[in-house]
């Protein structure tokens, strides 16, 4: 731990950059913001001649939901607009918002100023604006909570109007699609914070048919009326921030004699930002990541530039307008448009260790929520860790999770116990945040293979959140749902069956057909319906699931993936190994496509194998199994629960290939490692000992 010195430190240097922040934020009417840009607004190529002042914003084009925008600024309250990267979201929001309050006081939020004086100063303010770009920045350790919120937005004869915007990819992180990752505080007080704003406005990244007529027959720019030549296949607003081109440049510079070690600076970019790090980046820290993917390109063979000429071209703008590279404080920020590209590769192993060793207290706490979304769980353990015994807020309560997240269920129920412990002490049993710690431990306990002892938490946490919630609440739900799995887990796939059943509608009343836990409790269905021998039932509810997803979510979403490899493991076990290998090598090639290095495509390979092997090829599954547990054991660490599965099913292999038992020698060292991390009770600890002498 930090010595008592060490946390008051860090607290002094939190205070003092927070205090210079706050003298920037000097109100001013609506009407005399006269620099959308600085606003977020993202700039388009000059009209000819340098780019200056006006000339970098295009005219405006009124979008289909300009007229809805205005009235919800005019009636106040919280506004949220998502949409991908240069969708327009913050120059429709300006533009609306100079439409309806024109004399409001404007003020502009930033994550790192001390956002309870602001929430105090608009609190003092009748009339005025707040905005906040990108706002997933706010909903971060230390920031907006939904007490804020109301500070700021309440009083009967005032009227204020909370402008946020953001990007698809991070609202989802909130959303109830991400239930399976955690309920850990963070995230749900992030999520309390969205669920206060009216119904997000969500823009489409590609303009509506009327929007492209609108904007060739009335709009003078013909900067805008070119981009409307490419609107089928871009937006509009995409096009106008030169987003495409600055994508084909950025390719192209990967060739040898062009702009390798720039291409290289802006991949090191990128990938900070994909760890969670969103201030600029410090020239030295960017020379020290990029080395790793100028290698993996080829290295000296590309004839890579010097570090100035490199640098010179990736903040080099494209018609004036955006560039790959942003020069910001002293560092560099990537192109927000390229964070999100869907065929980035997954984040170096070293990149993680190098940014996390540069990264303050609370940048390892991002890092370590990044982490956990990416799915690379010991680096999220190491980053909680540092942040925690740096005392981050929260990061105890992070850090216990990532121990689950990384195999480490029984740690992480200790760990547990004791934060349960503290909330109840501080917050009483009732609070929301004791009934999630106790959920979060009924769930490590399951997965540890405690199957009583979740059982019994989980039938009195579901009375408890029923009482303090609400039947209909969907952290009720979600209980009911976990008690069901806790059913399955214990071998009664019929009473499984039935808590599952009776949940459905109850999720349907009360959230809507179409809510992602509704589709996960659907899914869950359907598995446990094979599970009960009930093949052609689970097929069936499994593939209406899945139309239902991909109508939803779309084909590419993670959940779809995994539902398809439901379908795919049910028609092997059914008979047909051969159909079941061939969909699961489909669905291998949009993992690594679409998840890239991920623990599901890990598990894909997995089941594959065993579905070859099975099939009557089990030396080519051994082989396979052993690739897998390569790789596992560097994603996940050797001791994971998901590599001491592959581990068993590759002993049965090896044994299968030479025609006899199990591989006894790999079973006695599995058996050790199952004992030391699982515990007896875990069934794979039982399995292994059942086929060890």
């Amino acid at each position: 731990m930090f010595t008592a010195e060490a946390q008051s430190a860090l607290a002094h240097r939190r205070r003092l950059a927070r205090q210079v922040e706050d003298l920037r934020l000097q109100p001013c009417r609506v009407r005399e913001v006269s620099d959308p840009i600085a606003l977020g607004v993202h700039p388009a190529a000059a009209r000819g001649g340098p780019p200056t002042g006006r000339d970098r914003l295009p005219d405006f084009v009124r979008r289909d939901r300009f007229d809805d925008v205005r009235r919800r600024i005019a009636s106040g309250g919280f506004i949220l607009i998502v949409g991908e990267s240069t969708a327009g979201k913050s120059r429709l929001a300006f533009e609306a918002m100079q439409a309806a309050v024109p004399g409001h006081i404007f003020f502009h939020a930033r994550p790192t100023q001390d956002l309870q004086v602001l929430a105090a100063r608009v609190a003092a303010t009748r009339n005025c604006v707040v905005w906040c770009d990108e706002f997933d920045q706010f909903l971060r350790v230390g920031g907006l909570t939904a007490d804020m919120v109301t500070t700021m937005l309440a009083g009967s004869r005032r009227h204020v109007t909370l402008i946020a915007s953001m990007r698809s990819k991070e609202y989802d992180r909130y959303s109830a699609r991400q239930r399976d990752v955690t309920e850990a505080a963070t995230w749900q007080a992030g999520r309390d914070v969205l669920l206060m704003a009216q119904d997000p406005v969500e823009l489409d990244r590609l303009w509506t048919p009327r929007e492209i007529r609108l904007a060739r027959s009335s709009v003078d720019d013909l900067r805008i009326r070119a981009a409307t030549e490419g609107a089928s296949r871009f937006g509009v607003a995409e096009l106008l921030a030169a987003g495409p081109e600055l994508v084909k440049d950025w390719k192209h510079a990967w060739q040898a004699g062009e702009h390798p070690r720039g291409a290289a600076l802006v991949a090191a970019a990128v990938d900070c930002r994909r760890m969670g790090l969103h201030r600029p980046v410090i020239e030295e820290v960017l020379l020290r990541l990029h080395e790793e993917y100028l290698d993996a390109r080829g290295g000296p063979l590309l004839r890579p530039e010097s570090p100035d000429a490199a640098f010179g071209w990736a903040t080099s703008a494209v018609h004036g307008a955006s560039s790959l590279l942003l020069p910001a404080s002293g560092g560099y920020l990537a192109f927000d448009y390229l964070i999100d590209l869907p065929w980035l590769p997954p984040v170096p192993e070293n990149s993680w260790r190098v940014l996390l060793a540069t990264a303050s207290p609370d940048e390892a706490f991002s890092i370590g929520w990044a982490a956990v979304h990416l799915m690379r769980t010991t680096i999220a353990v190491e980053a909680f860790d540092f942040a925690r015994r740096c005392g981050v807020p929260e990061a105890e309560y992070a850090h216990a999770i990532a121990l689950g997240n990384a195999g480490r269920p029984a740690t992480a129920v200790q760990a547990l116990w004791t934060l349960l412990e503290q909330r109840r002490g501080h917050l009483g049993d009732d609070h929301p945040a004791t009934l999630v710690a106790r959920n979060d431990i009924a769930r490590y306990l399951l997965e540890a293979g405690e199957l009583v002892r979740a059982s019994g938490i989980l039938d009195q946490l579901v009375l408890d959140r029923q009482r303090v919630l609400g039947a209909g609440h969907e952290q009720t739900l979600a209980t009911r749902r976990l008690s069901a799995r806790s059913c399955r887990e214990s071998g009664d796939f019929a009473g499984s069956v039935q808590r599952y059943r009776a949940l459905l509608p109850d999720q349907e009343r009360a959230l809507g057909h179409e809510h992602m836990d509704v589709l996960l409790t659907r899914q869950e269905l359907g598995r446990t319906l094979g599970l009960a021998g009930r093949v052609t039932e689970a097929l069936e509810e499994l593939e209406r699931t899945r139309t239902d997803q991909e109508r939803v979510i779309g084909p590419s979403h993670p959940q779809v993936l995994t539902t398809r490899h439901e379908i795919a493991v049910l028609t092997g076990q059914a008979g047909d190994p051969a159909e079941a290998i061939r969909q699961l090598e489909a669905i291998l090639v949009d993992q690594e496509r679409i998840l890239g290095r991920h623990s599901r495509t890990l598990s894909t390979r997995h089941q594959l194998a065993l579905f070859i092997g099975e099939a009557g090829d089990p030396g080519e599954a051994v082989l396979q199994l052993a690739h897998v547990i390569a790789e596992q054991r560097e994603f996940h660490g050797a001791r994971h629960p998901r590599t001491l599965a592959t581990r068993y099913d590759h002993a049965r292999m090896v044994g299968l290939s030479a025609g006899r038992a199990p591989a006894l020698p790999l079973l006695a060292a599995l058996g050790e490692d199952c004992h030391s991390v699982l515990g007896d009770m875990h069934p794979l600890t039982i399995r292994v000992q059942e086929g060890a002498p």
